[in-house]
This record gives C-alpha cells, sequence and structure tokens, in this order.
C-alpha cells in the first residue's frame, strides 16, 4: 500500500484540480491540463529523483498557480480558485493552514513584501469575491494590492 505521504498528497491535489478545470471554457486552462498530464507520470512513479525533492517542486508548482491563474478569464478564475481551495483543503489541509498564517501576517504587517505575497493575496480576492459576508475583508486585501501594485510607479 503506498504511503500517503506529501507527494502523494500534492499529486492528489494537481489531479483534483485539473480535472476541474479541464471542464473550463478557457485556452489557458486548457493549456494547464494538458501540462499536467505531461508531467503527472514523472510524478507518481519516479525514477532516479528523490520523492521530497518532487514533493518541493510540486509544492512549489502549488505555490504558483494562482500565478497561472490570472491568465484565465475572470469568470473562468473564479470557479478556477475555488476549485484549487478545495482540493487543497481535500487532500492538504495543513498546507491551508500555513497559508492561512502567512496571510495573517501580511495583513498584520499592512503591506505585501514579495511577488508571492501578492499572488498569496490576489488568489484570497479570487476566493472571496461577490461574498457579501467578506465585504470588509476583501477591501483589506485590495487595499494591499494596490499598494503593493504602486510601488511600481
Amino acid at each position: 500500500m503506498a504511503r500517503n505521504d506529501k507527494l502523494i498528497k500534492l499529486v492528489a491535489i494537481f489531479d483534483q484540480f485539473h480535472n476541474f478545470i479541464a471542464h473550463l471554457d478557457d485556452p489557458t486552462a486548457k493549456r494547464l491540463v494538458e501540462n499536467w498530464e505531461g508531467v503527472r507520470r514523472a510524478y507518481v512513479t519516479p525514477v532516479g529523483v528523490p520523492r521530497s525533492a518532487l514533493a518541493a517542486g510540486l509544492e512549489q508548482g502549488l505555490r504558483d498557480i494562482p500565478m497561472l491563474l490570472q491568465s484565465i478569464s475572470p469568470e473562468a478564475r473564479k470557479s478556477a480558485a475555488q476549485a484549487l481551495a478545495e482540493a487543497t483543503s481535500t487532500n492538504f489541509p495543513d498546507f491551508l493552514a500555513k497559508d492561512a498564517e502567512r496571510l495573517a501576517k501580511i495583513k498584520a504587517r499592512g503591506s505585501i513584501r514579495s511577488e508571492n505575497e501578492y499572488f498569496l493575496i490576489r488568489h484570497q480576492v479570487d476566493l472571496l469575491e461577490g461574498k457579501p459576508t467578506q465585504e470588509q475583508e476583501i477591501l483589506l486585501l485590495y487595499e494591499l494590492v494596490e499598494k503593493f501594485e504602486g510601488q511600481d510607479t
């Protein structure tokens, strides 16, 4: 029986997420699915590469997905962001707990310090948009994004 290690959890997230976005009518989503189909086998049956190295690579890939979702149409992006959150909470809830800690630190600090933090906040915005009970939260996140984006000018 396969052990339920970090790599297995991450592959399960990617499988569930890509199965969902395969049904979106969006060319970027279709490319993401094709890319995953092309590399999945290397993660499921690793040869000559430590499982920990593959897990680290997939974890970084998981952190990069919100950035990739920015290329998807706004309607599809919201669905994709929700599918990513659901796949992650189902298969690797500890990952979301770490992101929640990162979000709390950014909000307490009142500023975004890096692109990774920016994409974490943008992903959270995508998850919360349209939820009236989250109005204060989303206003705070918008403010953080605007401050960060204003640094480039």
